[in-house]
């Protein structure tokens, strides 16, 4: 068996066709659905790039390797898919994004494909801004407001804004490539073609948004004098985002329009270069001997709520596509209703090549809901934030159709999403659901330790704060700056242009 790991940014499962999207167009992915098994509650662990795919590569969670955030290091020392791809005989390579903070850019894998294309390449204490201190109050993103809320209004900066377009033409130019010199060869491999797409900010060539213009799509248009802000985290994160400055030019309904086109249009994209390796790989003759499994790590609140970007708990944000799909093996136009994350993934992909996964790994396997009629076991699904733009660690519990949420030491809330999947209505401060939330919130403490989890984290985010101050005052910054990533990005966008 090959596996072909298709992997996405921010791809909002409810925008796409398996999903049941009427608006936009994903003819490939509808494909792999009718041909494959679609897991319809899948949730990402932490909804944050860097930590999500570090807890996704090592099946484990974020507070226990240490991935809190955006500039922590990702030690060599945890085992990831990548190891245990190797010793089951395939070749494991990844192509384009990755995340990974740190000098090791491989954790088991045998190759980094398009590595110019990703944002951490290697040690640099110039991200550690971005270990921002939960100890300094409530501000933007001291990084600066090029991809938060300013990038969710339309203006001139965006018209003609194509890098991680051209980032992932080159993500996807060197998946063609690997996987025509592996269909020659015989040789199984696992690949994880990675893009960036449709991570903001948002910018699609016009024949891809052509047919989402004008349209009428599902834009999150708030009420006037409307406010769904629930708590702290969202007042926080909100804060951090740089919402504020820009709240009622977002939420107009023409940028809203403008914002959804183009993310249909990067989908819609996004959609054309999955068929294309598809279409190399049955050229080949070894589509049916291949498993392909698409996956995004977080989602996007994309406006709704008047909110933009990963980090919250709701929905939009934390929910990801997961669908499998091996024809010849495995059930066809299945769907499983069943709560799953991404932890799932490790062991799941140990079973499909038949290699023990680490026995302490908090995931199941997925292959029994593949192969056969069976649910996942009924299990609480957990998330954590620990990251950039909060001031205390945040958690998340799935339970069936029960959210819980509980940042520690200022908010908790309870959603029945069958009863409100809009999330508008806190049960948490509903004596009717009292028992339920003492419940939830028990089962969360017995999981995770929010007072040893917060002081590492502020430990952490002091540490790299003076390594970053010691090395602008001695000027030492300038040397850690990668000058051949940022040239060789160039010579792609001059190649495209």
């Amino acid at each position: 068996m090959n596996i072909l790991f298709i992997m996405t940014d921010s791809l909002i499962p409810q925008f796409t066709g398996p999903y049941g999207d009427p608006y936009g167009s994903t003819p490939t992915l509808d494909a792999l659905a009718r041909r494959g098994v679609v897991f319809e509650n899948s949730y990402c662990n932490s909804p944050l790039c860097a930590p999500s795919r570090a807890s996704m590569v090592t099946g484990r969670y974020v507070s226990q390797i240490g991935a809190l955030d955006n500039a922590n290091e990702f030690s060599s020392e945890w085992p990831t898919i990548g190891h245990a791809m190797a010793a089951g005989g395939l070749e494991p390579v990844i192509a384009g994004k990755m995340h990974f903070v740190g000098h090791d850019q491989l954790h088991g894998f045998a190759q980094r494909l398009a590595l110019e294309t990703d944002y951490s390449t290697r040690y640099d204490p110039r991200f550690f801004t971005m270990a921002w201190s939960w100890e300094q109050e409530s501000k933007g993103n001291p990084i600066g407001k090029h991809t938060m809320a300013p990038s969710y209004v339309r203006s001139e900066a965006w018209e003609y804004y194509p890098e991680h377009f051209l980032r992932d033409d080159e993500t996807h130019r060197q998946s063609l490539a690997y996987l025509t010199q592996k269909t020659k060869t015989g040789e199984p491999f696992f690949l994880c073609a990675s893009y960036h797409a449709p991570h903001n900010p948002f910018w699609i060539a016009d024949d891809m948004k052509a047919p989402f213009r004008g349209k009428k799509l599902p834009i999150p248009l708030l009420k006037p004098g409307e406010d769904l802000v629930h708590g702290p985290m969202d007042r926080w994160l909100n804060t951090f985002h740089w919402v504020p400055e820009i709240a009622d030019t977002l939420n107009k309904p023409d940028n809203l329009q403008w914002m959804y086109e183009t993310y249909y249009g990067m989908v819609y994209d996004l959609d054309r270069r999955i068929a294309e390796l598809l279409s190399l790989l049955e050229g080949a003759g070894v589509l049916d001997d291949t498993a392909v499994v698409v996956a995004s790590d977080h989602g996007d609140m994309l406006g709704d709520r008047g909110m933009v970007q990963k980090r919250y708990f709701y929905e939009r944000s934390v929910r990801t596509p997961l669908i499998f799909a091996l024809p010849a093996k495995w059930r066809q136009g299945a769907r499983v209703d069943g709560s799953v994350s991404l932890l799932d993934l490790f062991p799941t992909f140990c079973d499909m090549v038949g290699v023990e996964a680490p026995r302490d790994l908090p995931g199941q396997s997925l292959l029994p809901s593949l192969t056969g009629n069976a649910e996942p076991d009924p299990r609480t699904i957990y998330g954590e934030y620990h990251g950039e733009g909060v001031h205390a660690p945040c958690f998340m519990a799935v339970e069936g159709r029960l959210k819980y949420i509980y940042v520690h030491g200022f908010e908790e809330r309870l959603y029945n999403l069958d009863a409100d999947p809009q999330e508008r209505v806190n049960l948490a401060l509903s004596a009717d659901w009292s028992s339920e939330t003492i419940r939830m919130r028990t089962k969360l403490l017995a999981q995770f330790d929010p007072d040893a989890i917060g002081k590492a984290a502020i430990a952490g985010q002091r540490s790299r704060r003076a390594i970053y101050d010691y090395s602008k005052a001695s000027g030492d910054l300038d040397r850690y700056v990668d000058t051949s990533q940022f040239a060789s990005l160039g010579q792609i966008k001059e190649k495209a242009l």
